[in-house]
């Protein structure tokens, strides 16, 4: 009897420990992979964030600021970064344990001193990293919002040292113009060591994609462990025993003898060493590594249990739960513990006296606006809020919101206006907690009066053009036609917060300049074609062919005209006036043949074929549901999902822009998009897990489920009601738990979504 009980309760304990085994395999945290995204032209980088902070502590595996999973070598481990971008940035203050003398300056000779590896040996979840380098010391780091530990174990017998490379951020060579005098110590890089067991010191760099933007970060760095001895490099020179060290690439090296373990903790400011030093003093107050791994992993946790699936394969959630990882990183904490922040006029700012939290910062607008500030402002609604009145914060600093900001300065990277969709969107999805109705005003002033702001740029180029003409000239602009369908898209975005703020008169003004759009479709060729400033067509234009093509273009294949793209993949950007664009075309029956070839291929460069890896194409397969043919949207959006994401290095289809690309995949597996610039309401596509709730973050619930097999929409309930439309206004999600429910099968229904009433409103009706 004892015999038998003994092996009941062994299999007992076995079966639940097998149990919680795959309940942790299966959970949010574990199936997240921050290397998915590495190659392949993602971007993305595999170290330690919390979820929008400040510090992003990650390998580097060449001198700019990127992690390629290809390469075998560090450079070092920077303290910064963004996470699928197009151009390097950050990558700011690289260290980088080693076991060798200071021979040559790391300024001149950094490759003597990369360390091997290989991925066997590493291993990345939210918040954490750890990698053994072939030399044998093992490193791991982890971080709280603006700090971060790092734990190093060094080969027995050899010694301990580090080189902490202040001068080593991504753009430290670049041309980044001139910086106002005003809240700056002063110009370059520079590194002090303070007594034996800490470094301080700043790195000023910028250069974003070529543009003349800079900032300044602040680092304090401290050691559990004395170092013995120590020098510093200036430019290619060593100084022996020297503390200090200023000018355009500095650094120093530290030995700490021979010491199997060494612990280091390290805090970042943009404003000053001593707020560095305050918020590593405050945020990680002791050397308890475990600690604050712990909670970095569960502040993850909670964040990306907002959203819960279930059912699905393995990989379908890793690519999922990395999409929505992702999505979750950016825009970034700029202000410090204090409120302290650098404002866009370089002035020292502080929070302390207002409402808001933090400042944030890097926005990347043109990406994030189509499909990431949605689903950040349902689940944390209040950070989102933040994030817009640090807009409205930039934009009363420097005249102008600006236009894809990172740090404190303004890049103008990619044309359109598109933080005014940010803002109009952020309020379309509930945000409340910030300014609307100065953000309004400078949407409203971006839109309506010409003028320049830092750097003598624009936020909106050619806008007297454009209100002169109602289109930017494609003899004065290479990108005018697309240009002119971001700002007819802006337009509409400035229109629809200026209604939810009872501006009736700005709001019938807006909605009527979108209509811009209509300016530059060629009735006979029933294209988006480029026109000239006397009112003529581009010559030579062919639509099947991407002709002519544009001069001097950064991707070698875009058409005359447009930004990254062809006329195919920019007619179709017009969600929020799809209805006219089917009609202007000619209809049903002409708009779906074209579609149709448009989707024969899911990732094209210079060819009449969808585009995967660039964004103006992101909203283009919801075009069905508007020409009565929705079963093609679930086709088409299954296929994506299938064909264009994987769970390798490079299973994202291109940058991953700050979660906008990631976030194609996280909607559409939702069986939702957030398809209408700056309007409060959800396209219907194709849920792809049999269940998954979504936590909205004022407490609010939607549930989603579906029941039977295959892609198509048969039937569709929506709080219990029968349901034959594509768009969900937010509206029906107003209050307590809602509930949505999918019918499926392997067959599509091509009547259902088919007649006039059952297709999504004109959105154009004033």
């Amino acid at each position: 009897m004892f015999r038998l009980q003994h092996v009941l309760v062994l299999t007992l304990t076995v079966l639940t420990a097998s149990a919680t085994a795959l309940s942790q395999t299966q959970s949010s945290y574990n199936s997240v992979d921050p290397f998915i995204g590495t190659s392949g032209d993602g971007n993305t980088f595999p170290g330690a964030s919390l979820p929008f902070g400040m510090i992003q502590w990650s390998p580097d595996t060449g001198d700019n600021g990127w992690y390629f999973y290809n390469k075998s070598k560090i450079y070092g481990f920077g303290l910064t970064h963004l996470s699928g971008a197009g151009c390097p940035l950050y990558g700011d203050v690289p260290i980088l344990p080693i076991t060798g003398e200071l021979t040559a300056s790391p300024a001149t000779s950094l490759d003597t001193y990369t360390q091997s590896f290989d991925h066997a040996h590493e291993e990345a979840h939210p918040g954490y990293y750890s990698v053994t380098l072939a030399s044998g010391i093992e490193v791991a780091f982890t971080v709280t919002s603006r700090a971060g530990i790092a734990r190093i174990h060094f080969p027995q017998g050899q010694p301990a040292r580090l080189l902490v490379n202040s001068g080593g951020s991504a753009n430290s060579d670049v041309h980044i113009g001139t910086l106002p005098p005003v809240g700056r110590e002063h110009d370059g890089n520079q590194i002090k060591i303070v007594g034996d067991n800490a470094v301080t010191g700043s790195t000023t760099a910028g250069g974003f994609c070529g543009t003349p933007t800079r900032y300044t970060l602040y680092f304090a760095a401290k050691f559990e462990q004395p170092f013995q001895t120590f020098s510093t490099w200036n430019g290619d020179s060593i100084q022996k025993n020297q503390r200090e060290a200023a000018g355009k690439h500095t650094g120093a090296w530290l030995d700490f003898g021979n010491r199997s373990q060494l612990q280091l903790k390290v805090g970042i400011s943009y404003v000053s060493e001593a707020n560095a030093l305050a918020n590593l003093n405050l945020e990680i107050p002791g050397w308890n590594f475990d600690q604050i791994h712990t909670t970095a992993r569960d502040t993850w946790t909670r964040l990306l249990d907002r959203i819960s699936v279930d059912g699905g394969t393995p990989d379908q959630r890793k690519i999922f739960y990395t999409g929505l990882y992702h999505m979750l990183l950016a825009p970034n904490l700029f202000s410090d513990d204090n409120g302290d922040y650098i404002g866009f006029d370089w002035k020292v700012r502080s929070l302390a006296s207002t409402k808001q939290q933090a400042q944030y910062a890097n926005f990347s607008d043109w990406d994030i606006y189509r499909n990431t500030i949605q689903l950040q402002s349902l689940l944390v609604p209040t950070r989102v809020g933040d994030m817009m009145q640090s807009l409205v914060n930039d934009a009363e600093q420097s005249g102008q919101i600006p236009r894809w900001p990172a740090a404190n300065d303004v890049s103008y990277v990619m044309n359109g206006d598109s933080p005014v969709v940010l803002l109009a969107s952020a309020y379309a999805f509930g945000v409340r907690n910030f300014d609307a109705k100065t953000a309004l005003k400078y949407m409203i002033k971006a839109a309506s009066e010409p003028g320049k702001g830092p750097h003598d740029g624009e936020e909106r180029p050619y806008l007297a053009d454009y209100l002169k003409l109602g289109y930017v000239p494609i003899d004065k602009d290479a990108s005018a036609a697309s240009r002119t369908l971001e700002y007819a898209s802006d337009d509409f975005a400035i229109a629809q917060l200026a209604r939810s703020l009872g501006d009736t008169a700005n709001y019938q003004k807006f909605l009527k300049q979108s209509e811009n759009w209509k300016n530059l479709f060629d009735a006979e060729t029933r294209w988006i074609r480029p026109k000239n400033s006397d009112g003529t067509w581009l010559q030579g234009f062919d639509a099947e062919k991407s002709l002519p093509k544009r001069p001097n273009a950064p991707v070698s294949t875009d058409q005359n005209g447009f930004e990254e793209g062809n006329t195919y993949q920019y007619t179709f950007m017009i969600p929020f006036d799809y209805p006219e664009l089917i009609k202007r075309i000619g209809g049903d029956d002409a708009t779906t043949p074209r579609l149709d070839k448009f989707f024969s291929k899911l990732i094209c460069w210079g060819e009449p074929c969808f585009n995967m890896a660039n964004e103006p194409d992101f909203v283009t397969p919801y075009a069905y549901v508007f020409a009565g043919q929705p079963w093609k949207t679930q086709s088409v959006i299954t296929r994506i999902e299938q064909q264009t994401f994987n769970t390798k290095s490079d299973g994202i289809p291109g940058n991953d822009d700050l979660g906008a690309t990631s976030g194609v995949y996280v909607w559409n597996a939702l069986g939702l998009y957030p398809g209408i610039p700056g309007a409060g309401g959800l396209l219907l596509g194709t849920p792809m897990f049999p269940s998954a709730t979504v936590r909205f973050g004022d407490g609010r619930t939607l549930s989603i489920h579906s029941s039977g097999t295959g892609p198509y929409v048969q039937q569709l309930l929506i709080n219990g009601k029968p349901n034959t439309n594509s768009w969900l206004p937010l509206s029906d999600l107003a209050t307590g738990t809602s509930k949505i429910e999918f019918k499926l099968s392997p067959e599509p229904n091509k009547q259902r979504g088919q007649p006039a009433n059952e297709r999504p409103p004109s959105f154009m009706q004033p």
